[in-house]
């Protein structure tokens, strides 16, 4: 797979690269970059806020990284900032919701059927990518040495 970079790196400042780059997500002849943050807010450095708050701040900080760049680009930045219970944002919620509305219309079933569908395969994607930053990524062996 591969991410689509958003600004090449300089010798100055680092490059970014989203997680995710859509075509025609919000406006027809728009490109929207996403990067993912899953946070554990059971973690003891969140233990004085509520999740309202830490998610705002995650997204505040990704929108500080991201949202120029994307202007550059002619197109738009949002965070899908998710807790590891599968807790959305607001933003995250939003891109859902549009996301099961252009695959109804373009599958013809209902709404319901597809957000079903949508939510239970964004669901499985964080727990592995829970699962996969707690045991690691396996990697494949080839040889014993």
């Amino acid at each position: 797979m591969i991410q689509p970079v958003m600004r090449k790196s300089l010798a100055s400042e680092p490059g970014l690269v989203a997680d995710i780059k859509i075509h025609g997500m919000w406006d027809r002849e728009r490109t929207s970059f996403y990067d993912i943050r899953v946070i554990n807010a059971d973690a003891s450095s969140y233990s004085s806020q509520d999740w309202l708050s830490v998610a705002k701040e995650a997204s505040r900080s990704k929108h500080r990284k991201y949202d120029a760049a994307a202007e550059d680009l002619h197109g738009s930045f949002g965070p899908l900032i998710t807790s590891c219970e599968g807790v959305w944002h607001r933003e995250f919620q939003a891109f859902a919701r549009q996301l099961v509305g252009s695959l109804a219309a373009k599958w013809d079933k209902p709404r319901s059927t597809v957000a079903g569908f949508v939510r239970t395969k964004l669901q499985m994607a964080t727990i592995r990518a829970i699962s996969l930053r707690l045991r690691e990524s396996r990697k494949c062996v080839r040889h014993i040495t």
